[in-house]
């Protein structure tokens, strides 16, 4: 069995990294934010087991004690649960981009795998989005996240566990400063997904 790689990444309309993961932060969930120009991505790791060659659960997935012993409990893990929280937080919402891959090693060596991507509005999950048609309009940097290609590391991510209270609230400030500026100069900024809704 080859390799196996989980994650998720949130695209959300901020365009503040530090702001998301101090909110992160505040509700200790344990991500990686880097900025992007499509806006802040929230980026997470999840724990996947890994069986022996033979093993039925490579088939059948992991038992109740496998996933506990990952950390499935951990409210960072929940990728639903982080959208919906995070949708709530701008009247645009946010899209969940959900990864599942595997590193094959048969006849057909390279990465497959499936790669799904849905909005969330106000808390709500919504429709789902071509994922493909998605990563090819956003930032490239994104769809190289998701792939694996490249680390949030790599781009001066911020680990939302490393904020404390004193830069939450620093950082906040900040934001909205120069939120009120760019009101004033040219509007908020614009992103794929609030283009239909503005125009």
């Amino acid at each position: 069995m080859g390799t196996k790689i989980k994650r998720y990444a949130i695209l959300t309309p901020f365009d503040k990294p530090e702001v998301v993961a101090g909110i992160a932060a505040l509700q200790k969930l344990d991500v990686e934010v880097m900025g992007t120009k499509s806006g802040a991505l929230v980026v997470r790791e999840l724990p996947v087991p890994q069986y022996d060659e033979w093993d039925i659960r490579n088939i059948l997935g992991p038992d109740d004690s496998d996933l506990a012993e990952l950390g499935e409990d951990s409210p960072s893990d929940n990728a639903p649960a982080v959208a919906a929280f995070l949708s709530r937080l701008s009247k645009y919402g946010v899209v969940l981009i959900d990864v599942d891959l595997g590193e094959d090693t048969g006849f057909e060596a390279g990465i497959s795998g499936v790669v799904r991507a849905r909005r969330f509005i106000g808390g709500e999950s919504g429709d789902e989005i071509a994922a493909g048609l998605l990563l090819n309009s956003l930032d490239p940097v994104i769809e190289r996240i998701v792939l694996g290609e490249k680390s949030p590391k790599d781009y001066d991510a911020v680990h939302s566990l490393d904020i404390t209270p004193a830069e939450i609230v620093k950082k906040t400030r900040e934001a909205q400063e120069s939120g009120d500026q760019a009101k004033d100069n040219d509007g908020p900024k614009r992103h794929f997904w609030n283009r239909k809704q503005s125009d």
